[in-house]
């Protein structure tokens, strides 16, 4: 199945941030789509959207740092996913090319550099949560 996921924001400007977001899907080229924040909680507001390169299939979908600090993994194109949350906020994401499990996380964090690391291996998996 050819799915198309996407991610819209909405910017306040007298806020000067983003203060709600959109997450969709489509399994029908682009022709309708499906609004999915029910999927990641529908006051959650996102930040990025990732496709892994070697597994099409896994997805990674950040919060927004200002609001809360989790990340989204689903491996199944977007259906469903999975809520982890994190003790360290994530800028940007970046998956390694061949290993769909590692991914380099930026953050602000001083206490940890950057490097490749599995993407499970700083998350709290006692507070992880099904959505």
């Amino acid at each position: 199945m050819d799915v198309i996921l996407s991610l819209t924001k909405l910017y306040d400007f007298h806020l000067g941030s983003v203060t709600e977001s959109t997450l969709w899907r489509s399994t029908d080229y682009g022709s309708t789509y499906e609004r999915m924040n029910d999927k990641v909680g529908s006051k959650t507001v996102l930040s990025y959207l990732y496709v892994c390169p070697s597994n099409k299939r896994k997805i990674m979908v950040l919060t927004d740092p200002e609001f809360e600090s989790s990340v989204f993994i689903s491996s199944d194109e977007g259906a469903s996913y999975q809520k982890y949350r994190l003790s360290f906020y994530i800028l940007s994401l970046l998956f390694h090319p061949t290993q769909e499990d590692w991914a380099l996380a930026y953050s602000h964090d001083q206490k940890d550099g950057p490097l490749w690391t599995l993407n499970m291996e700083k998350v709290d998996m006692e507070h992880s949560e099904t959505t």
